[in-house]
């Protein structure tokens, strides 16, 4: 039987069924941040192309359900969490965390034993929730040796952008000192200004990425920034210095997580997860500050980033206020919306930047996958108990 042959804009649609849809589904994925689901509160949740809803018991337990009632299909979001159960707003069906209904209290003769929602599994890790949304059994959670270190570990606000999320996963470093320059002038950054270029390798859990030191470096001035790892299919950890609002300039470095995961076939979320090698009360200072500035800042970040789309003013004229990570966060944003879909652009004309990280991730995913459609194997990525260090 002929291998399946696959394009790269075919690893765009995420929805039930697609190709890539299909291989991010044999993964835990986070969906949203822990602290975004308060107890006695249910919210809707878009991710892969699916609605669905997140709840949380009043004893705290969480649980992810299907978006609308088994009865006549209303948004489950909109009814009652009642201790650990939801009652839909529509008729007041109640359902159990297990998806049994449990109350029709508009049936004279209830038949709630043949009534049941579909129910996800789901995990709270590193300030996250993370949901299974595959077919049959969850493989075992993924967790992260640097993640489990003693340290402070803030969960930002989720980044949602009107993209394709091929748009963020296929990044590579030669866009720093360009994509960047405004703020990086702005604050002083030159190690930021200059050009480098990686070199990339398969792994036994994805990628090894090794920056290679720009003009006037050796590796010694990189510091941990010279090494980062991805994580298969779409998990990148990388060191660098903090940027948090208030401790620039401190030598704190900060190991950095993000996951990026479609919402649908048009848009996209970020998760970054930050460990700080900070403890006590350092710690918990830490932390309060840069929650309270990046909460603040993210209510205006999108808007301030589709002005600039639109014209109405520049990535230079950013207010001086706001936080470097802010500003680098719109930076980002800009360029990834600005590049449209990956059918809808027109032929690529890559170049040696491109020859590591965005082709050989690239491969991976299409060998994956279409291992995946014709019935082979997978790799069985592992997660290397040194991968906390910076030089794994």
């Amino acid at each position: 039987m002929p291998e399946t042959r696959l394009q790269f804009a075919d690893l765009e649609p995420v929805g039930p069924g697609t190709p890539a849809g299909r291989y991010l589904r044999c993964y835990w994925q986070p969906v949203m941040r822990s602290r975004d689901l308060r107890a006695g509160h249910a919210k809707p949740v878009e991710i892969l192309g699916e609605k669905f809803t997140a709840y949380r018991g009043e004893n705290g337990a969480p649980h992810f359900v299907a978006f609308g009632c088994a009865h006549r299909g209303a948004q489950l979001s909109l009814g009652w969490v009642e201790g650990d159960e939801l009652r839909c707003r529509y008729h007041g069906w109640k359902f159990g965390a297990t998806g049994q209904c449990v109350e029709q209290p508009t049936e004279d003769r209830p038949f709630c034993q043949r009534v049941k929602i579909p129910v996800y599994p789901i995990y709270e890790y590193a300030g996250m929730i993370f949901g299974y949304f595959g077919e049959g059994e969850p493989p075992a959670f993924r967790r992260y040796p640097a993640l489990d270190r003693p340290g402070v570990i803030v969960a930002e606000p989720p980044e949602v952008l009107p993209c394709t999320f091929w748009n963020r996963l296929d990044n590579d470093t030669g866009h720093v000192p360009w994509v960047h320059r405004g703020t990086a002038r702005r604050r002083g950054m030159k190690n930021y200004l200059v050009v480098r270029r990686e070199r990339v390798e398969e792994a036994p859990y994805g990628m090894k990425l090794v920056r290679l030191p720009g003009e006037g470096e050796d590796e010694q001035s990189l510091g941990l920034c010279g090494t980062a790892n991805f994580f298969m299919p779409n998990t990148f950890q990388f060191w660098q210095r903090t940027r948090a609002k208030g401790y620039e300039g401190q030598d704190i470095w900060d190991t950095k997580f993000t996951w990026t995961v479609p919402v649908n076939d048009k848009t996209y979320v970020g998760f970054d997860v930050t460990h700080t090698p900070l403890e006590g009360e350092a710690a918990d200072a830490y932390a309060a500050a840069r929650l309270q500035h990046h909460e603040a800042e993210a209510t205006t970040r999108w808007d301030l980033a589709q002005k600039i789309l639109a014209g109405e003013m520049t990535l230079e004229e950013l207010p001086e206020e706001l936080g470097t990570a802010t500003c680098f966060e719109i930076e980002d944003y800009v360029t990834q919306v600005g590049q449209g879909t990956i059918a809808g652009r027109s032929r690529e004309h890559l170049g040696q930047v491109d020859a590591a990280r965005p082709q050989l991730l690239r491969r991976l995913w299409l060998r994956e996958v279409g291992a995946l459609l014709d019935g082979r194997p997978l790799t069985d990525w592992r997660i290397p108990p040194d991968s906390a260090l910076n030089a794994i």
